[in-house]
């Protein structure tokens, strides 16, 4: 099961997860995200996976969705922190050129 930890500071929302990301912890995550996005209204967010143990498909919908959610909401979304099986499961997918990766500190 997948838990997200949030900071906010200066305009950029960081949001933390960890653990197994599957549909069921995806769904759940999902709608803690958005509520924080539209509670903070962050220029930036970066969606840290450094510590996410397990990633499948719905990973990739988790991405793509909070990706459009927060466009809408006029928010920068950035991913980092993918390791190699995360990194390979949105590769696959096919979404590299809307993913914005950061190997570094935001």
């Amino acid at each position: 099961m997948a838990e997200t930890e949030f900071s906010y500071k200066d305009g950029t929302l960081k949001i933390y997860i960890s653990g197994e990301i599957d549909h069921h912890s995806a769904f759940k995550i999902k709608d803690v995200i958005d509520s924080q996005l539209l509670h903070y209204s962050p220029k930036v967010a970066v969606m840290n996976f450094e510590k996410v143990t397990f990633m499948d498909s719905s990973g990739i919908g988790l991405v793509l969705a909070r990706y459009k959610f927060a466009q809408n909401c006029g928010t920068s979304l950035y991913v980092q922190g993918l390791n190699r099986q995360t990194q390979r499961v949105l590769d696959l997918a096919g979404i590299k050129t809307i993913k914005e990766i950061t190997g570094g500190d935001i």
